[in-house]
């Protein structure tokens, strides 16, 4: 009976040892697909962290930042989320999740539409920043058709591996922005049998580039010139971004919306000549309102429109986010212009309504914010002029430049420039006598009528005392008044 029992333990154990390596590689796939699981994907800022960025250097345009925002957070979601490429040892484990994955995201590119100076550029360039990716801008008026002379569509590829130093990764999660894009809409007064070779050719070129294909660009030159072969760059993943101003793209959205005093339907540019919009922030609004159908009177073909699918309308700056442009954000005009004073030692202040008046002239120009930028170069070059080679010159050295009213001048005629001052003291004594006030400095208080006429009534009760009082008051009243009136013309 023992014996028995011996040989049916064994015959068990030879079995289980049989079975054993099955038994152990089953488990181990699942081990080594949980040891050799992808990490994490990193954690990409939320559309709020990116607005709350934004903020710090954009004034303005909320609508524009949230589209944005929500955009530029679910391209790279897309980009960070993709499953990595399921190897042939994997697939009998994923067998049955497989389906879970078959949906695969496209991107969405986006079209910026905005007045000169509205903040297209600088979205764009700010998104990139904190992105963390490679930037680059392209000028749509100097693409042509392959085999015309320009610069044909592969080169904007090419500059975007510039700025990722040649990383093909780094470059093919990269952003393009392509500026001035209203510039390629077709031509209608163009011949029929010539071709467009700058505007509706160049759309047509940049189709397949938006929508992903592989490009074929030199790779780094060497010190010769030479270029060592060629790199394959993937667009799949490159965001494009197109801006332009658009300018009469307004008068087409106002004839749609029955607001034009002429004609049915929807018109094209060449029957618009002689209808203008007297008010530039009305038709910037108008860009709220912007169709797809908008955007092919105005010469886009609709392959091409298709390619864009957000479209991001900017308005024009008021005259107070002007003033906001100035001073507030991280590199406002004015800020850079007073770190520039300050390399040479010199003190910059700008008052509140100089501030005014500036953003006041760049508005009547409607130039948007940079044509603040070039009414600041010309009230400050006369000092940017002289301060560099003052030390030589044997005069005292120029401490304090101050732009006021005076140095900006109206909307209709020229300022007298910014104000040195090469004296200490000499500021203060300029800002007490014309009753300016500047940022920074102490301000003489003043006090109120109904204080000055208390003051008054109690200086004179004292008086009539003293006088009934003292005998010899009057000459020692005399005495203080003539001091007291020597200070008053001191200060003032």
């Amino acid at each position: 009976m023992y014996a028995a029992a011996r040989r049916l333990l064994s015959t068990r154990a030879c079995a289980a040892a049989r079975a054993s390596p099955v038994a152990s590689r089953a488990p181990s796939c699942y081990s080594a697909a949980q040891s050799k699981s992808p990490p994490p994907p990193p954690r990409f800022p939320t559309p709020k962290e990116i607005r709350r960025g934004l903020d710090q250097y954009v004034v303005g345009q909320d609508k524009a930042k949230k589209v944005l925002c929500v955009a530029v957070h679910n391209h790279y979601k897309r980009i960070y989320n993709e499953p990595p490429t399921k190897s042939s040892s994997s697939a009998g484990c994923d067998a049955g999740t497989a389906g879970d994955d078959d949906t695969e995201l496209e991107k969405s590119n986006i079209l910026l539409l905005g007045p000169t100076g509205s903040g297209k550029t600088l979205l764009a360039k700010t998104l990139a920043r904190f992105a963390n990716v490679p930037f680059v801008i392209a000028d749509a008026t100097a693409i042509t058709q392959a085999g015309y002379s320009g610069e044909d569509v592969e080169s904007i590829v090419y500059k975007l591996l510039v700025a990722a130093d040649f990383n093909v990764e780094a470059a093919e999660r990269g952003i393009i922005y392509i500026d001035e894009v209203d510039k390629l809409a077709k031509k209608f007064g163009c011949q029929e049998d010539r071709r467009d070779v700058s505007g509706e050719g160049v759309q047509q070129a940049l189709l397949k580039m938006f929508e992903g294909t592989v490009i074929s660009v030199p790779r780094k030159r060497s010190q010769n010139g030479l270029s060592h072969g060629c790199v394959e760059v993937d667009t799949t993943n490159i965001l494009f971004i197109c801006g332009g101003a658009f300018s009469d793209l307004g008068k087409i959205i106002s004839e749609r919306l029955h607001r034009c005093p002429f004609g049915f339907g929807t018109p094209i540019r060449r029957e618009l000549g002689d209808y203008s919009l007297t008010d530039a922030l009305e038709q910037s609004c108008l860009l709220e309102e912007i169709e797809n159908d908008d955007l092919i009177a105005y010469g886009l073909t609709p392959e091409f429109i298709g390619r864009l699918p957000i479209i991001v309308g900017l308005t024009h700056l008021t005259e107070d986010q002007l003033v906001q442009v100035l001073k507030e954000p991280k590199n406002a005009i004015g800020k850079q212009y007073k770190k520039l004073f300050k390399m040479n030692d010199v003190k910059l202040h700008i008052t509140e309504n100089a501030l005014r008046l500036i953003a006041k002239k760049a508005a009547v120009r409607e130039t948007g914010a940079r044509g603040l930028r070039s009414i600041m170069e010309g009230i400050l070059t006369e000092a940017m002029f002289e301060i560099p080679d003052d030390a030589g010159e044997g005069k005292e050295k120029i401490i304090v430049v101050l732009v006021d009213e005076e140095s900006v001048g109206t909307p209709t005629r020229q300022g007298c420039g910014a104000k040195i001052f090469r004296d200490d003291g000499a500021l203060e004594l300029y800002v007490y006598q014309n009753n300016i006030r500047v940022p920074g400095l102490i301000q003489r208080p003043k006090c109120s009528i109904i204080c000055r006429l208390c003051l008054l009534v109690a200086f004179s009760a004292a008086k009539l005392w003293l006088y009934h009082t003292f005998d010899c008051f009057s000459s020692i009243y005399a005495w203080i008044v003539l001091i007291l009136c020597k200070a008053n013309i001191f200060i003032e």
